[in-house]
């Protein structure tokens, strides 16, 4: 009898990853592939539809593969995807320009406008964020601005994973999780606001359909499956954004949960039972938005330079990872700057416990910087506090994958699916 496996498609910032997982979130097999990314003299970047889906096929094609030689049976997919990211599409779900990131703020004018002709608090009381360039909406706006053969042509926005899942199997669809960096889902009644797209002059039907995660889209076309060698009829499960998958893999599925991604950049990801829209979080830009586990909602901030700055001052020293780590044990610039990183995620880590509305919290944490012992020691030590490290390395693509689970019924519900995930703390 062969192995059922549950199966998770992550399209990145870097890298796009398709995962396969037992049913307890064991790794069966993986690949991945670069991003495809185009970066222009005019300091603009983008993505091209057609190369993001060609290597979406290419690492399916190779996971369908090992899957084979394992004897695994492909149950269920679910998709995830950089959240802010999105294209528009023809009255034939053809894209008509260029998927733009969320890291290229070339949208700085229209946020300019959105501030002040909308404004940030009245904008962040109905979606529980405060306009930023990254964000879905200003980059359909500047579309609209700038390349105006391509807006009227456009029928339908979708983010960069409704779109994999419409090409996997034809529905055009999106989640509420994805649907809150758009930065026109009103936060409290889960549906897009017409006071916002009627002020910034966009019409509510050129956006997808909003539908929990976890629901059953459709299935694999057979073209789809030709070309990966994955199964006719695999059904497709609607999946979520990127950080809130790995919450989801990674246990933070309770009010009060906080999640600390040390990565190149240090994010902090909150859950919370329901929205904060008392003005209290604005200031900081302490962002909110849906969970995919159903009643949650999260917080979220961060810093664009967290791990990261182990790794500039490493190569400014001229030294490796394990001789810098070693001089850090001793007074030192590396200690110094190891030290730096632990105070200032505290300082972030404290604005989260505030937004939490509790103490105790729940810490956890992930991403390379939990591979740094003197880091992790002066967390603790600083913030007084346990953390718990999950040993999960793909916590992205099994988060889709439990949500495709929980989709076709492998699970009773999402936070079943949560709980069946084999990690010691």
């Amino acid at each position: 009898m062969s192995q059922p496996a549950l199966l998770g498609l992550d399209i990145g910032t870097t890298g796009i990853k398709a995962a396969a997982f037992d049913l307890q979130g064991r790794e069966l097999a993986k690949a991945i592939e670069p991003t495809p990314t185009r970066r222009h003299h005019n300091g603009h970047a983008d993505h091209e539809p057609a190369a993001l889906w060609a290597v979406c096929v290419s690492v399916l094609g190779t996971l369908a593969s090992r899957l084979e030689e394992l004897a695994a049976s492909p149950v269920a997919l679910g998709c995830t995807s950089m959240a802010e990211a999105g294209l528009l599409l023809d009255a034939r779900d053809q894209p008509v320009y260029p998927v733009i990131p969320w890291f290229d703020y070339r949208t700085e004018p229209q946020i300019d406008w959105w501030r002040g002709h909308v404004g940030a608090d009245a904008t962040a009381a109905i979606c529980g964020v405060v306009p930023h360039p990254m964000f879905g909406m200003p980059k359909l706006m500047w579309i609209r601005d700038n390349e105006p053969d391509a807006f009227r042509a456009g029928r339908t926005w979708l983010n960069v994973a409704d779109y994999a899942e419409m090409r996997l199997c034809g529905s055009k669809t999106t989640d509420y999780s994805l649907a809150s960096r758009t930065l026109v889902l009103d936060l409290v009644e889960k549906q897009w606001s017409s006071e916002l797209l009627d002020a910034i002059g966009i019409d509510q039907s050129l956006l997808a359909e909003l539908v929990p995660a976890a629901t059953k889209v459709g299935t694999l076309l057979s073209e789809v499956a030709r070309a990966s060698g994955l199964p006719v009829g695999l059904p497709i499960v609607r999946g979520g954004q990127d950080h809130v998958c790995a919450a989801l893999a990674l246990g933070v599925i309770e009010p009060g949960d906080i999640l600390d991604s040390i990565g190149t950049a240090e994010a902090f990801f909150l859950a919370r039972s329901e929205p904060d829209m008392s003005g209290r979080l604005w200031p900081d830009e302490l962002n909110q938005g849906v969970h995919v586990v159903p009643g949650l909602t999260y917080v979220m901030t961060g810093t664009g330079d967290g791990a990261g700055r182990i790794d500039a001052h490493r190569a400014e020293l001229g030294v490796d990872f394990d001789t810098y780590l070693a001089a850090a044990v001793s007074p030192g610039p590396e200690r110094d700057m190891i030290e730096s990183l632990a105070v200032d995620g505290q300082v972030l880590f404290e604005r989260m416990v505030w937004a939490a509305d509790r103490d105790p919290v729940r810490h956890l944490a992930t991403g390379g910087g939990t591979r740094v012992p003197l880091l992790m020691e002066r967390k603790r030590t600083i913030g007084r506090r346990r953390i718990e490290v999950p040993e999960i390395a793909e916590a992205t693509c099994l988060g889709a994958a439990l949500l495709a689970g929980a989709g076709v019924g492998v699970y009773d519900s999402i936070v079943e699916a949560s709980a069946h995930v084999l990690a010691e703390p």
